[in-house]
């Protein structure tokens, strides 16, 4: 795990979605963030270790490669493996400052360019060679040292999901809403082709907490001692 330094960052973007404004200042706690996507080789120790479910595509070669990232796992899925692993799902907003790398206004992790060199997204080319998942780490790390944080897997947060809630959060450590019908997904995937959905600031809602997909996957966070 990497630890992401305690600090404010602009969160959202004003030339996105509307649920993406208004940009805001919010203030995070230091915390760690796993420096890549979990992969099915970590998923294998904890079902294992547990006799939790193994996800749909388990057994498909072509998603099952012990460095790639388990996919198709729920976010309650998620949830239980953070727990057992003594960590927990990022919130949107860790989410977001851990994307951004340290970078301020910048559309992608490394800033404002997207080629097939800089992430797994829908689409060959470049270093991206894969027409479905990537080994994690395959692409050049952002300034956290974070691999990943644009395409390969979606990735479930904490937050419950609100179109309208960047005009109302507290800002400092927010939780997001205290309910809600959909969990927040992050940083697009493989499946996804337009540059739109890598950026750091784009907040998918479109799966309830039980969707299974193949572009669907997850890393952990962890407090950082105070």
């Amino acid at each position: 795990m990497v630890l992401i330094p305690a600090g404010e960052f602009q969160m959202g973007s004003n030339y996105g979605n509307r649920d993406e404004r208004p940009i805001h200042t919010v203030y995070l706690d230091a915390f760690y963030m796993d420096v890549y996507e979990v992969t099915n080789a970590q998923y294998k120790i904890f079902i294992d270790a547990t006799g939790h479910r193994a996800p749909a595509y388990w057994n498909d070669p072509i998603y099952n490669a012990p460095n790639n990232p388990v996919v198709a796992v729920d976010w309650n899925d998620a949830k239980a493996y953070a727990d057992w692993a003594d960590k927990r799902l990022p919130t949107e907003a860790e989410w977001e400052k851990a994307a951004r790398g340290g970078l301020v206004g910048k559309r992608y992790p490394w800033g404002n360019n997207l080629t097939h060199n800089n992430a797994n997204y829908a689409g060959t080319g470049g270093k991206d060679k894969w027409d479905f998942t990537s080994p994690v780490g395959s692409f050049t790390p952002n300034g956290y040292g974070l691999y990943d944080m644009a395409g390969n897997v979606w990735e479930w947060c904490s937050d419950w999901y609100d179109s309208n809630y960047y005009a109302s959060c507290t800002k400092s450590n927010p939780i997001g809403p205290s309910s809600g019908l959909y969990r927040v997904l992050r940083g697009g995937s493989w499946l996804y082709g337009s540059g739109f959905y890598m950026r750091v600031n784009y907040r998918s809602y479109h799966d309830t907490p039980t969707a299974l997909n193949p572009n669907i996957g997850f890393r952990c966070a962890m407090d950082a001692p105070k």
